[in-house]
């Protein structure tokens, strides 16, 4: 749980993607989803998967797979939008959202495994 990273800590890209749901012409619901920061862009980031006593908490809480995303700051970053972590196949859901201090320079991206439903 860091509130901050060193220019070497952003290695992982993760890409943040908006979901647009809509009904096909034969009913069926489709999810088109399309990358934030333009087509094919990743955000460099320190990705921190959760260990110690946060994995306990977690599990009672029934979250899979929690982990903590460090970013530099961007306005574009809402709870709506899906995560994927390089050419992970399944996304991540967004629990919160820090901007540290305030001051617009880092956030703190808390996220989830995406489930299927709850």
């Amino acid at each position: 749980m860091s509130k901050y990273a060193n220019a070497g800590d952003l290695r992982t890209p993760v890409y943040f993607k908006s979901v647009a749901r809509t009904t096909g012409n034969n009913g069926y619901p489709t999810e088109t989803e399309t990358n934030v920061f333009g087509a094919g862009k990743a955000v460099f980031c320190k990705w921190v998967n959760a260990h110690g006593t946060e994995v306990m908490t977690a599990m009672e809480l029934d979250v899979k797979e929690p982990a903590t995303v460090t970013m530099r700051y961007s306005p574009l970053i809402v709870p709506t939008l899906i995560v994927y972590r390089g050419t992970d196949a399944d996304p991540y859901e967004i629990i919160s959202i820090d901007d540290v201090e305030e001051r617009h320079v880092w956030l703190e991206v808390k996220v989830r495994r995406r489930t299927a439903a709850r």
